[in-house]
Protein backbone atom coordinates (compact mmCIF):
# COMPACT_ATOMS: atom_id res chain seq x y z
CA UNK A 1 0.00 0.00 0.00
CA UNK A 2 2.95 2.40 0.91
CA UNK A 3 4.53 1.44 -1.96
CA UNK A 4 1.14 2.33 -4.48
CA UNK A 5 1.00 5.47 -2.30
CA UNK A 6 4.42 6.37 -3.40
CA UNK A 7 4.52 5.88 -6.83
CA UNK A 8 0.92 7.03 -7.19
CA UNK A 9 2.57 10.67 -5.35
CA UNK A 10 5.63 10.72 -7.90
CA UNK A 11 2.89 10.35 -10.97
CA UNK A 12 1.22 13.41 -9.51
CA UNK A 13 4.61 15.42 -9.07
CA UNK A 14 5.30 14.47 -12.79
CA UNK A 15 1.91 15.87 -14.11
CA UNK A 16 2.34 18.75 -11.91
CA UNK A 17 6.08 19.51 -12.77
CA UNK A 18 4.70 19.17 -16.90
CA UNK A 19 1.61 20.61 -16.76
CA UNK A 20 0.72 22.47 -20.03
CA UNK A 21 0.86 26.29 -19.41
CA UNK A 22 -1.08 28.80 -21.78
CA UNK A 23 -0.38 32.12 -22.40
CA UNK A 24 -2.42 35.01 -23.88
CA UNK A 25 -1.74 38.81 -25.74
CA UNK A 26 -3.08 41.67 -27.42
CA UNK A 27 -1.99 41.84 -30.72
CA UNK A 28 -3.16 43.61 -34.07
CA UNK A 29 -4.33 46.71 -32.69
CA UNK A 30 -6.16 49.10 -35.02
CA UNK A 31 -8.92 52.35 -35.10
CA UNK A 32 -11.66 51.69 -37.78
CA UNK A 33 -14.66 53.80 -39.09
CA UNK A 34 -14.96 57.35 -38.77
CA UNK A 35 -18.30 58.35 -37.29
CA UNK A 36 -18.47 56.67 -34.46
CA UNK A 37 -15.02 54.64 -34.67
CA UNK A 38 -13.86 51.28 -33.50
CA UNK A 39 -10.51 49.81 -31.25
CA UNK A 40 -10.40 46.91 -33.07
CA UNK A 41 -7.92 43.94 -31.62
CA UNK A 42 -6.90 40.38 -31.24
CA UNK A 43 -6.68 38.18 -28.40
CA UNK A 44 -4.20 35.44 -29.30
CA UNK A 45 -3.25 32.33 -27.20
CA UNK A 46 -0.58 29.76 -27.40
CA UNK A 47 0.67 26.55 -25.28
CA UNK A 48 3.77 25.69 -24.30
CA UNK A 49 3.90 22.62 -26.93
CA UNK A 50 1.47 21.89 -29.36
CA UNK A 51 -0.45 18.57 -28.08
CA UNK A 52 -3.64 20.04 -26.20
CA UNK A 53 -6.59 20.90 -27.69
CA UNK A 54 -8.70 24.15 -26.41
CA UNK A 55 -11.79 23.45 -24.05
CA UNK A 56 -13.18 25.89 -22.48
CA UNK A 57 -11.57 29.07 -21.79
CA UNK A 58 -12.54 32.69 -19.95
CA UNK A 59 -10.90 35.76 -20.50
CA UNK A 60 -10.99 38.70 -18.07
CA UNK A 61 -9.81 42.25 -19.72
CA UNK A 62 -9.68 45.37 -18.07
CA UNK A 63 -10.46 48.82 -20.15
CA UNK A 64 -9.99 52.33 -19.51
CA UNK A 65 -13.18 53.44 -19.05
CA UNK A 66 -11.92 57.53 -19.97
CA UNK A 67 -11.29 55.69 -23.07
CA UNK A 68 -14.42 53.95 -23.64
CA UNK A 69 -17.16 54.39 -21.54
CA UNK A 70 -18.49 52.11 -18.57
CA UNK A 71 -19.84 48.90 -18.68
CA UNK A 72 -19.64 48.13 -22.43
CA UNK A 73 -21.28 45.02 -22.65
CA UNK A 74 -24.49 46.74 -21.18
CA UNK A 75 -24.38 49.64 -23.00
CA UNK A 76 -23.97 47.90 -26.58
CA UNK A 77 -20.38 49.23 -27.29
CA UNK A 78 -18.16 45.62 -27.63
CA UNK A 79 -18.71 43.00 -29.90
CA UNK A 80 -16.50 39.93 -30.05
CA UNK A 81 -16.13 37.27 -32.54
CA UNK A 82 -14.86 33.99 -32.93
CA UNK A 83 -11.17 33.56 -33.84
CA UNK A 84 -9.03 30.71 -35.86
CA UNK A 85 -9.19 28.99 -32.78
CA UNK A 86 -12.65 28.54 -32.36
CA UNK A 87 -13.55 28.06 -36.19
CA UNK A 88 -15.95 25.09 -36.53
CA UNK A 89 -19.21 23.89 -35.01
CA UNK A 90 -18.14 23.00 -31.67
CA UNK A 91 -17.41 25.89 -30.19
CA UNK A 92 -20.50 28.42 -28.68
CA UNK A 93 -20.65 31.85 -29.68
CA UNK A 94 -18.76 33.78 -27.27
CA UNK A 95 -20.77 34.82 -23.61
CA UNK A 96 -19.82 38.25 -23.27
CA UNK A 97 -20.50 39.99 -19.27
CA UNK A 98 -20.00 43.08 -17.86
CA UNK A 99 -17.76 41.89 -14.70
CA UNK A 100 -17.40 45.54 -13.27
CA UNK A 101 -17.92 48.58 -14.87
CA UNK A 102 -14.43 48.31 -16.62
CA UNK A 103 -14.10 44.99 -16.52
CA UNK A 104 -15.56 42.42 -19.20
CA UNK A 105 -15.45 38.48 -19.07
CA UNK A 106 -15.57 36.55 -22.40
CA UNK A 107 -16.95 32.71 -22.14
CA UNK A 108 -15.69 30.47 -24.87
CA UNK A 109 -17.41 27.34 -24.63
CA UNK A 110 -16.24 23.55 -26.24
CA UNK A 111 -19.40 21.42 -26.58
CA UNK A 112 -18.10 18.34 -26.77
CA UNK A 113 -15.60 17.68 -23.81
CA UNK A 114 -16.89 14.08 -23.99
CA UNK A 115 -15.01 13.73 -27.45
CA UNK A 116 -12.07 15.98 -26.52
CA UNK A 117 -9.94 14.68 -29.86
CA UNK A 118 -12.72 16.71 -31.79
CA UNK A 119 -11.52 20.21 -29.99
CA UNK A 120 -8.90 22.08 -31.75
CA UNK A 121 -5.20 21.82 -31.30
CA UNK A 122 -3.90 25.04 -29.40
CA UNK A 123 -0.34 25.76 -30.81
CA UNK A 124 2.99 26.54 -29.39
CA UNK A 125 2.63 29.97 -31.15
CA UNK A 126 0.64 32.69 -30.51
CA UNK A 127 -3.05 32.39 -32.88
CA UNK A 128 -6.29 34.31 -33.04
CA UNK A 129 -8.57 33.00 -30.09
CA UNK A 130 -11.42 36.46 -30.51
CA UNK A 131 -11.13 39.45 -32.38
CA UNK A 132 -13.03 42.52 -29.92
CA UNK A 133 -14.63 45.79 -31.25
CA UNK A 134 -14.95 48.12 -28.79
CA UNK A 135 -16.53 51.94 -29.61
CA UNK A 136 -14.45 54.45 -28.76
CA UNK A 137 -15.79 57.01 -25.98
CA UNK A 138 -13.15 59.42 -25.97
CA UNK A 139 -10.64 59.54 -28.85
CA UNK A 140 -8.40 61.88 -26.44
CA UNK A 141 -7.46 58.65 -24.19
CA UNK A 142 -5.52 55.29 -24.58
CA UNK A 143 -7.29 52.11 -24.62
CA UNK A 144 -5.68 50.83 -21.24
CA UNK A 145 -6.33 47.05 -21.75
CA UNK A 146 -4.96 44.16 -19.86
CA UNK A 147 -5.79 40.82 -18.12
CA UNK A 148 -7.07 39.98 -15.30
CA UNK A 149 -4.70 37.23 -14.67
CA UNK A 150 -5.67 36.02 -11.05
CA UNK A 151 -9.53 35.92 -12.44
CA UNK A 152 -8.22 33.90 -15.59
CA UNK A 153 -6.13 31.54 -13.73
CA UNK A 154 -7.69 28.32 -12.95
CA UNK A 155 -10.34 29.24 -15.39
CA UNK A 156 -8.33 27.65 -18.91
CA UNK A 157 -9.37 23.92 -19.62
CA UNK A 158 -8.09 21.54 -22.12
CA UNK A 159 -10.81 19.96 -24.55
CA UNK A 160 -11.76 17.19 -22.09
CA UNK A 161 -13.48 20.23 -19.86
CA UNK A 162 -11.41 18.51 -16.91
CA UNK A 163 -7.43 19.38 -17.04
CA UNK A 164 -6.45 22.90 -16.61
CA UNK A 165 -4.03 24.85 -18.20
CA UNK A 166 -0.83 25.70 -15.31
CA UNK A 167 0.01 28.22 -15.57
CA UNK A 168 -1.94 30.95 -16.75
CA UNK A 169 0.02 33.43 -18.46
CA UNK A 170 -1.72 36.55 -19.08
CA UNK A 171 0.28 39.50 -18.04
CA UNK A 172 0.11 41.47 -21.68
CA UNK A 173 -1.34 44.83 -21.94
CA UNK A 174 -2.25 47.21 -24.50
CA UNK A 175 -2.32 51.06 -24.27
CA UNK A 176 -2.67 52.60 -27.38
CA UNK A 177 -3.73 55.69 -28.02
CA UNK A 178 -7.33 56.00 -29.13
CA UNK A 179 -6.87 59.11 -31.60
CA UNK A 180 -5.64 58.00 -34.83
CA UNK A 181 -3.69 55.13 -33.56
CA UNK A 182 0.28 56.50 -34.06
CA UNK A 183 -1.19 58.90 -36.75
CA UNK A 184 -0.63 62.79 -35.58
CA UNK A 185 -1.93 65.21 -37.77
CA UNK A 186 0.11 67.85 -38.80
CA UNK A 187 -0.50 71.86 -38.30
CA UNK A 188 -0.41 73.17 -41.70
CA UNK A 189 -2.74 76.04 -43.69
CA UNK A 190 -1.98 74.73 -46.49
CA UNK A 191 -4.10 72.15 -47.58
CA UNK A 192 -2.96 68.94 -49.68
CA UNK A 193 -4.85 68.86 -53.09
CA UNK A 194 -3.63 65.37 -54.00
CA UNK A 195 -2.40 61.78 -51.58
CA UNK A 196 0.70 60.79 -51.28
CA UNK A 197 2.93 59.17 -48.78
CA UNK A 198 6.34 60.66 -48.28
CA UNK A 199 9.92 58.87 -48.18
CA UNK A 200 10.24 57.90 -44.70
CA UNK A 201 12.74 59.34 -42.59
CA UNK A 202 15.31 57.97 -41.49
CA UNK A 203 16.23 55.64 -44.54
CA UNK A 204 17.65 53.38 -43.48
CA UNK A 205 16.60 53.30 -39.88
CA UNK A 206 16.59 51.39 -36.59
CA UNK A 207 14.58 50.81 -34.46
CA UNK A 208 11.66 53.39 -35.60
CA UNK A 209 11.17 55.50 -38.78
CA UNK A 210 8.51 58.17 -39.39
CA UNK A 211 5.89 58.25 -42.73
CA UNK A 212 4.39 61.06 -43.58
CA UNK A 213 1.27 61.82 -45.97
CA UNK A 214 -0.96 63.80 -47.55
CA UNK A 215 -4.75 63.33 -47.30
CA UNK A 216 -6.19 66.03 -50.02
CA UNK A 217 -9.86 65.27 -48.63
CA UNK A 218 -11.75 63.33 -45.73
CA UNK A 219 -11.68 59.69 -46.47
CA UNK A 220 -13.68 56.88 -44.78
CA UNK A 221 -11.24 54.73 -45.11
CA UNK A 222 -7.87 55.09 -45.67
CA UNK A 223 -5.01 51.90 -44.62
CA UNK A 224 -1.47 52.16 -43.96
CA UNK A 225 0.41 49.08 -43.76
CA UNK A 226 4.24 47.20 -44.03
CA UNK A 227 4.77 44.48 -45.80
CA UNK A 228 7.83 42.01 -46.18
CA UNK A 229 9.63 41.57 -49.38
CA UNK A 230 8.25 38.24 -50.04
CA UNK A 231 4.88 40.41 -50.32
CA UNK A 232 3.37 39.11 -46.49
CA UNK A 233 1.87 42.03 -44.60
CA UNK A 234 3.85 42.36 -41.34
CA UNK A 235 1.48 44.82 -39.77
CA UNK A 236 -1.36 47.18 -40.33
CA UNK A 237 0.09 50.70 -38.94
CA UNK A 238 -3.82 52.55 -39.26
CA UNK A 239 -7.06 51.35 -41.03
CA UNK A 240 -9.85 53.76 -40.76
CA UNK A 241 -11.52 56.75 -41.62
CA UNK A 242 -9.61 60.73 -41.45
CA UNK A 243 -9.60 64.09 -42.15
CA UNK A 244 -8.04 65.94 -44.63
CA UNK A 245 -4.83 67.12 -43.69
CA UNK A 246 -0.86 66.22 -43.42
CA UNK A 247 -0.45 63.53 -41.20
CA UNK A 248 2.85 61.54 -39.45
CA UNK A 249 3.18 58.14 -38.25
CA UNK A 250 6.35 56.72 -36.39
CA UNK A 251 6.98 53.05 -37.07
CA UNK A 252 8.76 51.16 -34.36
CA UNK A 253 10.05 48.37 -36.70
CA UNK A 254 7.75 45.72 -35.16
CA UNK A 255 4.69 43.40 -36.80
CA UNK A 256 1.56 43.07 -35.42
CA UNK A 257 2.61 40.55 -32.95
CA UNK A 258 4.60 43.36 -31.11
CA UNK A 259 8.25 41.90 -32.25
CA UNK A 260 11.08 43.63 -33.81
CA UNK A 261 11.61 42.84 -37.39
CA UNK A 262 14.57 41.21 -38.77
CA UNK A 263 17.16 43.56 -40.99
CA UNK A 264 15.99 43.39 -44.57
CA UNK A 265 13.93 45.47 -46.84
CA UNK A 266 9.98 46.57 -46.38
CA UNK A 267 7.35 48.29 -48.42
CA UNK A 268 4.90 50.81 -46.66
CA UNK A 269 2.15 51.23 -48.96
CA UNK A 270 -0.67 53.90 -48.35
CA UNK A 271 -4.17 52.75 -50.32
CA UNK A 272 -7.75 54.16 -50.43
CA UNK A 273 -10.65 53.14 -53.12
CA UNK A 274 -8.81 55.00 -55.55
CA UNK A 275 -5.11 55.84 -54.85
CA UNK A 276 -2.32 52.94 -53.86
CA UNK A 277 1.80 54.04 -53.43
CA UNK A 278 4.61 52.08 -52.28
CA UNK A 279 7.78 53.01 -50.50
CA UNK A 280 10.71 51.10 -49.79
CA UNK A 281 12.35 50.79 -46.43
CA UNK A 282 15.53 49.34 -44.91
CA UNK A 283 15.96 48.59 -41.51
CA UNK A 284 19.12 47.63 -40.08
CA UNK A 285 20.13 46.30 -36.72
Amino acid sequence: MKKLFTISSILLICKMAFATSITFTFANGMITGASPTYYEFDVMAYADNDTTRLGDTQVYINYNILGFGSSINTNSKITVEKGTLLLGDFYETPVINDNTSSKVSIGLLYMLPGSPHLANLLPDTPTQLIHIKIEIYNSNETAGLSFDNGLMNGNQYESNNGTKYDPVIATDTDDSWLGTSNIYQIISKVMPDKYKLNQNYPNPFNPSTTLKFDVPKNSDLLELSVYNILGKKVKTLYSGGVKAGNFSYKWDGKNSAGKIMPTGVYFAILKTKSFTQTIKMMLIK
